[in-house]
Parts: C-alpha cells; sequence; structure tokens
C-alpha cells in the first residue's frame, strides 16, 4: 500500500502515561507505522491532582519515534472527552480526507493500520458508510478472520471515518426531536434495549453530560449510515483496570486478541446491514453482563423497565406521531 493512501493516525491522551506508551508500541508494531503520520493531543486533567501524569504523558509524546511525521498538540484547556476529541478530528481532517482515532487506554492488533486503511479506501465514495471499527464485542464468525461487516451503529474504541461523514457542529437537539417521534426509532437506537443510548443523549442535553460517541452515533443513526466491522476485535480497551473516569474500578475483560493478524480483507460490495447484525446484538449483551452479572431475568426485567420509562414518557408527552416506521 502507497504511503499517499495511509491515514493519519490522532492519538487523545491525558493522565495515563504507561497505557500510552502501550498504545504507542503496538502501533509501532503495524507493518504500515512507518509511513503513517502520526498526530497526538494530550487534553489537561479534570483533576488538579493528575497534573503530573500529564506532563509525563506529553514528555512521551514529544519522544515517540518510528513514524512518517509527528506533531504534538497540548490541549490542556480540553479536560473532557467531547472537546479533546472532536477539536482533534476537525483539525486533522481540516488537512486530510480521512482519520484513523485512537484513545490512549487502547491497545491495537499487527494489522490494525492495515485493515483501516483498507476499509476507508474501499469505502472511500459510499455514502452511507460513515465509519470504520477495529472494535467488536467478540467473534462474529467462526474461521473467517478476514471477513468483514455492516452494521448500523458506530463505535467510540478504534475508529476512523472521513472528512465528508464528519460534521464539526450538527444540531444534536433537532436529532434528538426527531428520534423521540417515533417508539420504533428509539426501540432501533437502543439496539433493541440492550444499550441505554437515549438515556446519555438525554444527559448530554440536560447535564452536559460528557458523551461524544452517543452523539455521533445519534448523527449517524438518523442519516441510516453505516459502520464497516472487523470479524473479530482489532483492539483491547485497557480502561476498564479502574484507571478511568468512566470505569473507577476494575472489571474482568480479554486481554488478548482472539484471532491472528490477516494480510487482507474480505469488503461487502452489498451496501446494506450484514444479516450478521443480530450476532453482534448478542454479544453487545453478553459484553454489557460482563460488567453488570445480572441473571439474565433481572437483565430482561431492567430493559422493559427502561423501554416502559422512555417511551411511555414521550407518549404521553405527544411527541410519537401516527406513523408506524
Amino acid at each position: 500500500m502507497a504511503s499517499r493512501s495511509l491515514a493519519p493516525v490522532a492519538i487523545f491522551a491525558c493522565r495515563r502515561p504507561q497505557h500510552f506508551l502501550k498504545l504507542v508500541d503496538s502501533l509501532q508494531n503495524n507493518v504500515n507505522s512507518q509511513e503513517t503520520p502520526l498526530f497526538i493531543f494530550v487534553g489537561g486533567p479534570k483533576q488538579e491532582s493528575d497534573w503530573s501524569k500529564v506532563e509525563i504523558t506529553l514528555k512521551h509524546a514529544r519522544k515517540v519515534r518510528g513514524f512518517k511525521h509527528l506533531e504534538v498538540f497540548e490541549r490542556f484547556s480540553e479536560n473532557t472527552g467531547t472537546g479533546l476529541i472532536r477539536s482533534g478530528v476537525n483539525q486533522v481532517l481540516g488537512s486530510h480526507d480521512r482519520i484513523i482515532v485512537l484513545e490512549d487506554d487502547l491497545q491495537v492488533r499487527k494489522d490494525f493500520l492495515l485493515y483501516m486503511n483498507s476499509a476507508l479506501t474501499t469505502f472511500r465514495d459510499v455514502d452511507q458508510v460513515s465509519q470504520v471499527s477495529g472494535w467488536n464485542f467478540g467473534r462474529i464468525q467462526e474461521n473467517s478472520p478476514s471477513k468483514t461487516f455492516l452494521f448500523p451503529v458506530t463505535t467510540s474504541w478504534g475508529w476512523g471515518t472521513w472528512a465528508r461523514a464528519w460534521d464539526e457542529d450538527y444540531d444534536v437537539r433537532s436529532d434528538f426531536n426527531w428520534l423521540i417521534e417515533k417508539s420504533s426509532r428509539i426501540h432501533k437506537f437502543n439496539i433493541n434495549e440492550n444499550y441505554n443510548f437515549l438515556g446519555m443523549i438525554e444527559r448530554v442535553l440536560n447535564e452536559n453530560y460528557d458523551a461524544w460517541d452517543a452523539v455521533w452515533y445519534l448523527y449517524c443513526f438518523r442519516r441510516s449510515k453505516l459502520t464497516v466491522f472487523p470479524n473479530s476485535s482489532m483492539i483491547i480497551n485497557n480502561g476498564f483496570d479502574g484507571s478511568g473516569l468512566n470505569f473507577r474500578r476494575a472489571y474482568p475483560w480479554t486481554n488478548d486478541f482472539q484471532e491472528p493478524a490477516q494480510s487482507s480483507f474480505q469488503f461487502t460490495t452489498q451496501i446494506c446491514v450484514s444479516k450478521e447484525f443480530e450476532i453482534y446484538r448478542k454479544l453487545l449483551r453478553n459484553w454489557l453482563q460482563t460488567f453488570w452479572p445480572d441473571s439474565d431475568f433481572k437483565f430482561f426485567v431492567d430493559q422493559l423497565k427502561r423501554k416502559r420509562r422512555q417511551h411511555l414518557n414521550y407518549y404521553r408527552s405527544g411527541y410519537y406521531s401516527n406513523d408506524s416506521n
């Protein structure tokens, strides 16, 4: 793959220098790393006591080698994921037509850059596809390590997109109002009630909650966009060790890849939701129960309670139209 076709990688880091070093090391093990431009954005901490960790991260960032080009940016005024990531992505896409995004608590498989660049090139001009995901919640198909799929959801753990798909400043309230007009939309947006994405958007609007990923998902969902997914995850998320702000205590999760690195990938020519999306939903449910290990019955009851609360709330408010679509 010619170097001119390689997407720049943007790493977003803050107060976890050891996690950052693991990510960089995993990227350096990719075949195409030396031909890849690298941008590192270091944000400020939410807690004053973490400034020393930020300074160590910045010091490590400036010493990174092994990439075609390196630029390090201090974004200390940004201490939220939404502010840091959106501003950094906007900046890179201001001069590039595509981008690969990684946060500092991730590690990538040796074929991650090959996969991401191949997918970004394959679907470059396909308007229905808005994102490429390096993450998956498990293995979609046995004995199909090079296969890929199109699902109507987005991800925030190791992803890529194009300037054509990324909207710098869109109207979240407008998309939210569209979403709650129909119960069927809420059901699909919550991935058949498996995850409370609607609740996240409500908090974004009402509490200034830091959830850029839920907002991005809503933007893509309204416009019926698709995301490219690998057969199994090329990402390991080390942020569940209690070091992150969203998960304050450690949770059991995988620390190894399910499949070996590939030399090429199979991309579909049919631009529609892959039939394997049902498998993805089941894997998501299994993943959720890793963190909230309730019984299947309680998980089901919680889903019903949330569905009743959210759907009835907007029904009584007169939001739902007569159209069932």
